[in-house]
């Protein structure tokens, strides 16, 4: 019988602050369509230094990869981790498309915050290109800019 892969070290591990519920990620503004909340505006820019730190010098993940994602024990659904927390993980150069997720385990344990180990399967083909960058936005001051062909820059006012 062989081992399960999730037996062997992480290729990667991160933590981050707790996101907002998926049920709290977009808003509806009058005449417009949905816009990010700004409790997920702000969680994104708190979090995402947070990452942003954890990883520096770091590549990014650009194959499959298989994802376990330690999370608070809570009355919330497990599947409501997932969406924030692996675009986050886009967001910050941590993989290059979330979509290239082969599996993905969502565990309730006593904890604070969040923790996502990531084994990279670089061997698995169907890889999905790198999400396409996207224009410079504000969110509260923090500008987000993407040079052509670099990662994400995160710049303090």
């Amino acid at each position: 019988m062989s081992a399960h892969w999730s037996d062997a070290p992480p290729d990667r591990v991160v933590t981050m602050p707790r996101p907002p519920s998926t049920n709290k990620l977009w808003v509806r503004a009058s005449g417009k369509p949905r816009v990010r909340s700004a409790e997920y505006s702000q969680w994104l820019v708190a979090a995402g230094w947070e990452v942003k730190r954890q990883i520096v010098g770091i590549p990014p993940i650009d194959c499959r990869f298989n994802c376990v994602i330690h999370v608070p024990v809570s009355r919330r659904d497990s599947g409501n981790w997932e969406k924030p927390t692996l675009d986050l993980c886009e967001h910050v150069g941590l993989v290059t498309n979330d979509g290239n997720a082969h599996e993905i385990n969502i565990r309730p344990v006593e904890r604070d915050d969040v923790m996502v180990a990531i084994w990279c399967l670089p061997e698995m083909g169907g890889i999905r290109k790198a999400a396409p960058s996207r224009r410079a936005s504000v969110v509260r001051g923090r500008t987000w800019a993407r040079a052509k062909g670099t990662a994400l820059t995160w710049k303090l006012p």
